[in-house]
């Protein structure tokens, strides 16, 4: 389907449409705050997506996506929805921008992360490998955490609530 009409969309799913590519015609649609791509056979994000002036809100979820793109922490995405694919590998540093980030259900084997992410306050990295934060530094503005219930040696900061 061609998009390039819809300049004033705001939201559009194309959840559960077997894409292996997202549409170069979403790149004209300069308004799009949410898109959900999520239930598809996608593999990566596409770089212009992330050029998507208001865009905040990106599904990919339940794809087979193995890896963020770099420029994640350049563009307006706030909440990033990524669970149940096969992101084996994260750059910190992408995710400065993020005010919700969901990568449960993935690879994620990095270790411990010692970046600070002052804008994140929603964490859910459940059923990966290894990934844990250095302490709680690192997400001083944290309300919700899920995370695996045997992690050892794992900082929780003071005052948040604790989810399993």
């Amino acid at each position: 389907m061609d998009y390039q009409n819809l300049t004033n969309l705001r939201k559009l799913d194309l959840s559960h449409h077997d894409l292996t590519e997202v549409p170069s015609s979403i790149a004209g649609l300069k308004q799009l705050r949410v898109l959900d791509l999520s239930y598809n056979n996608l593999t990566c994000i596409p770089g212009f997506l992330l050029e998507l002036p208001h865009l905040k809100t990106l599904a990919v979820g339940h794809n087979s996506i193995t890896s963020l793109p770099f420029g994640l922490a350049k563009s307006s995405i706030k909440d990033l929805i990524a669970d149940y694919n096969r992101i084996d590998f994260i750059l910190p540093s992408t995710l400065i921008g993020l005010r919700k980030l969901i990568l449960s259900y993935n690879r994620l084997n990095v270790g411990i992360v010692r970046t600070v992410l002052p804008n994140l306050h929603h964490l859910d990295i459940r059923h990966n490998p290894s990934i844990q934060f250095a302490g709680p530094d690192c997400l001083p503005n944290i309300h919700r955490y899920y995370h695996d219930t045997d992690v050892r040696g794992t900082l929780v900061p003071d005052g948040m609530q604790w989810f399993k």
